[in-house]
């Protein structure tokens, strides 16, 4: 639907002192040979309550082609303005009957309350579900109705599986009320608890078998007091291309006998894999609550918009796959060595997913790169997501370096954030890195992106050895071991950081390296404080100087303003207040401070007075004891602000009484 002229069509907000929220204009013009409906909603301005909260927007819905947009005041088609619209159907709006026999005509509906705006709400709602199912038909996509492709009868011979592998390794005691008695799931007889009691999660001896079990109360809210584990097995779906993994919960026989095994299978979540898309049906919603898990039956199969892979601990069945896999894109994956692999999590169906979404996975995990498999799986975080292009088919496409690189270390070696400190080099430094240097920077573990302050100096290789020597330094000298790799790397980028500040010539080698990092850190460190300082000694001294001529005499007292910083942190220690901390605000500008003091003794604080706009904001002694108290005080200030504040300072007061 060509929206060009539509979007160009100009809509404006009215303003009109009534309830009415909403003025629905219609318009019916032709579109490449189609008659499209443009209805308007135009905002009431004089509504003060809703203003704002979504501006005018229009809807244009094309009957023949089955499709509706929603497009924003500011000519954004957006979803959002159906979603919108949806909420607020049931509103009243202005509406000619003229406009209103347009939409009855174009719904072929009858009138109805609300001038036809309920009747178009439902239409969009049926067109968008229309649309919806209509581009997942095109991209290919599994649709809502495809779970009843998985098969209803049970995998063959899973009920033996469950019987020999499964129930074995349940090894619990579900104790009654009182702690004292229970059913033993090893050998299915009711025991009573010798001497200690059983207590939840604690493991005990069986007193009639003799096995090692754990306690589980009767009827409490731990998974085991109600489930055994969950179950996985893998089916191909009667359309021959859809392959399903069935989860299944094996509930609890507490009498232990297992007589039925197929009585306590509850089948809650089926994940489909067609092609390279996937989708999650579920028989059983479950919300998480602090320390315990709420789960509640759904009536009928439901798609979850979340296709994530339940990533707790399953037993995977493992007859059929064979059989299932063949002829998908899953059809080569290592299974069997995945469930071998030691020392990782492992997850299935996260495994075969991936195969199917990404072929590149097959070639890396059967060149040997495991752990990186095993990353995208499982320990892939937001700073290396993007280290590989997941999308390419072959492994010279989906990496971001030339694959040389990747023969500097054996591929049982590289992991994920290897590729990433690899992507960061290359990009950095291109052919300008040779292959020891890449090397090095690989095995050496290290935030290479901290050391980018030194890479327009000097090689990685260089910058990397220095880094080493440093961190030998530091901790063979007594009191300084707490210098590790990473923090020698994060002190070089602070000093490297503090170099630039300084303008210091990067180009020296003696100041790209000094021999003595952690000193010279210390040392730019304190000159950087320094010229800081200095900076804001040098504004705080202009912002003085404008102050000069407010000072005054008269009488016993004389006012100035603080000349220096460390005059205002001196006063503020004398007299016992917060002076102290105005040194940033007087250096702005944002207020003055002067210094009320007896001529008798000119250096010893006695009044602190705040100047904001020509008005006393406050002025105070010790303690913050206020100026009102003393007559005299009060009477000088007074007079000060009169005679020379007001009067924008000594020389203009002058000039004003000659």
């Amino acid at each position: 639907m060509d929206l060009k002229e539509i979007k160009a069509m100009p809509f404006a907000p009215f303003r009109r002192e009534s309830m009415e929220r909403w003025r629905v204009t219609v318009k019916e013009p032709v579109v490449d040979g189609e008659r499209l409906l443009v209805v308007d909603f135009l905002e009431n301005t004089a509504c003060v309550s809703y203003k704002r909260e979504t501006p005018s927007f229009r809807i244009v819905c094309a009957k023949k082609s089955r499709e509706v947009k929603g497009i924003t005041h500011e000519g954004k088609i957006q979803q959002k303005v159906l979603d919108s619209f949806r909420r607020f159907a049931g509103e009243y709006a202005m509406i000619s009957p003229r406009e209103e026999e347009a939409l009855r005509r174009f719904l072929k509906a009858e009138k109805t309350r609300n001038h036809q705006l309920d009747n178009l709400c439902k239409w969009i709602e049926r067109t968008r579900q229309e649309m919806k199912k209509r581009s997942m038909e095109e991209r290919g996509e599994l649709m809502d109705e495809d779970y009843r492709l998985c098969p209803e009868a049970l995998p063959e011979g899973l009920i033996d599986y469950i019987r020999r592998e499964v129930l074995p390794k349940d090894r619990v005691i579900i104790y009654k009320k009182g702690n004292v008695n229970g059913i033993c799931t090893v050998c299915g007889t009711q025991v009573h608890a010798r001497g200690r009691r059983f207590t939840q999660s604690a493991y005990a001896t069986c007193p009639n078998c003799g096995a090692r079990v754990s306690c589980v109360p009767e009827d409490g809210s731990s998974f085991a007091a109600n489930y055994i584990e969950n179950v996985v097995a893998v089916q191909k779906g009667t359309d021959g291309e859809t392959v399903f993994f069935r989860q299944w919960l094996l509930h609890r026989d507490n009498s232990a006998r297992w007589e039925h095994i197929e009585d306590f299978l509850q089948e809650t979540v089926r994940y489909a894999i067609r092609g390279n898309k996937t989708a999650k049906w579920q028989k059983q919603g479950k919300e998480s609550y602090y320390m315990r898990t709420e789960r509640y039956e759904l009536d009928e199969w439901t798609r979850w918009s979340d296709n994530r892979i339940y990533d707790g601990s399953y037993f995977f069945y493992p007859t059929g796959i064979e059989e299932a896999l063949s002829g998908t894109a899953m059809q080569y994956a290592d299974l069997e060595g995945y469930l071998e692999e030691r020392g990782h999590n492992r997850n299935p169906i996260y495994f075969l997913e991936y195969h199917a979404k990404y072929p590149v996975i097959e070639f890396l995990w059967k060149a040997g790169y495991r752990n990186i498999v095993h990353n995208r799986i499982f320990g892939m975080d937001r700073e290396n997501r993007n280290a590989i292009l997941w999308e390419r088919k072959k492994l010279k496409e989906c990496f971001k370096f030339p694959l040389r690189i990747l023969k500097l270390m054996p591929p049982e070696e590289w992991k994920l954030d290897d590729v990433q400190r690899a992507n960061y080099l290359w990009k950095n430094y291109g052919e300008r890195i040779t292959d020891a240097e890449m090397r090095m920077a690989l095995q050496s573990r290290t935030d290479v992106q901290n050391l980018t302050g030194a890479m327009p100096y000097a090689g990685i290789g260089k910058i990397l050895k220095y880094i080493q020597k440093q961190t030998e330094k530091r901790k063979e000298e007594k009191g300084h071991t707490t210098y590790t790799l990473e923090g020698i790397i994060r002190a070089y980028r602070d000093y490297l950081r503090e170099c630039e500040q300084l303008h210091f010539d990067l180009h020296d080698r003696e100041i790209l390296f000094p021999k003595d990092l952690v000193a010279a850190h210390d040392r730019t460190m304190e000159q950087v404080e320094f010229e800081k300082n200095k900076a804001d000694q040098e504004k705080f001294q202009k912002a003085v100087e404008k102050l000069e001529k407010f000072a005054w005499s008269e009488g016993e007292f004389f006012i100035r303003p603080a000349r220096e910083q460390m005059e205002l942190t001196a006063e503020g220690k004398a007299l016992h207040h917060c002076v102290g901390g105005y040194i940033r605000d007087m250096a702005e500008g944002e207020t003055a401070i002067f210094f009320l003091r007896k001529v008798s003794e000119p250096d010893k604080p006695f009044y602190t007075l705040e100047l904001q706009k020509k008005r006393v904001i406050q002025c105070r002694t010790e303690h913050n004891a206020s100026y009102d108290r003393k007559p005299d005080v009060k009477k000088f200030v007074d007079m000060w602000m009169e005679k020379v504040v007001k009067k924008g300072g000594k020389k203009k007061a002058k000039e004003a009484a000659a």
